[in-house]
Parts: structure tokens; sequence; C-alpha cells
């Protein structure tokens, strides 16, 4: 008896919407999968399947032959995407800061000025202490 199973998977490693089109195709290709879809914002992949026919671990061997990574795993899928959002805001809370930051010259009040600063390098401190292991996802954004 045919199961179909729908599961959702993050596709890593790819910089361009094209190859995530790509990869797509390479997996819709495949015997046992009824349906695929990629959102390019998210780089996630949800897939229909019969799991008799084909597996998530040989879809991941599939987009590794590619130079790319599926991320089947759902704890590490969430892992990554809770990381992804925090370091979006704090690029959104950095620009923030840095516009403080700089609009505070513009004010001429010394007080304002060296509030603006400290507002700025706190910000900055915070957000290289807690992010740095974020970068390694930046060609995920």
């Amino acid at each position: 008896m045919n199961t179909i199973t729908k599961d959702v998977f993050l596709i890593d490693k790819v910089k361009h919407k094209e190859k995530a089109e790509w990869i797509r195709r390479i997996i819709r290709s495949q015997i046992g999968v009824f349906k695929i879809s990629v959102d390019t914002s998210t780089m996630l992949m949800t897939v229909e399947y019969d799991p008799d026919a084909i597996s998530p671990s040989t879809m991941q061997t599939l987009i590794r032959s590619v130079g790319c990574d599926l991320i089947i795993d759902k704890v590490e899928i969430h892992q990554i995407l809770q990381q992804k959002r925090k370091f979006r805001r704090n690029i959104y809370f950095f620009a923030v800061a840095t516009v403080v930051f700089l609009l505070s010259f513009i004010s001429g009040n010394i007080y304002i000025e060296i509030a603006g600063g400290l507002i700025f390098v706190l910000f900055l401190s915070l957000m290289v202490k807690k992010q740095r292991k974020l970068f390694t996802y930046l060609p995920l954004l």
C-alpha cells in the first residue's frame, strides 16, 4: 500500500534562486516524488513523496552531488531558521543604532552625541558577542 508523506526540508549552501529551481527539478524527476515546492526566500522545500520509493536521505545524497546540502533533521532546521531570524533582527537593530549614532552628531549637543555613541558601541558589542557563530549562516540570507 502506497502512503504519501509530506515533509519540509531546508536547502543549504544555495546562493541563487536558479539553483534552487534546478534542485527542485532534480527531486521532482525522481520516482516516488508526487509534489514539490521550493520557497526561494527561505529555501524551504516541501515534498510529498512515497517513503517506500524514495527516502529523505536519498534526496539529501542527490542534492549533495550538486554541491548543495539538504537539512532533513527537523530540530536542526528549526535551529537554523531561528538563528537566521535573530541575525536579521540584529541587523535591523544595528541599522537603527547607526542612524541614532549619526543623528547624534547633527544635534550639536555633546551629551546626545555621547549617548548616541554609547548606544552604538553597546549594541555592536552585544551583537558580535551573541551572534558570532551566525556568520556561518550568512549565505542562507
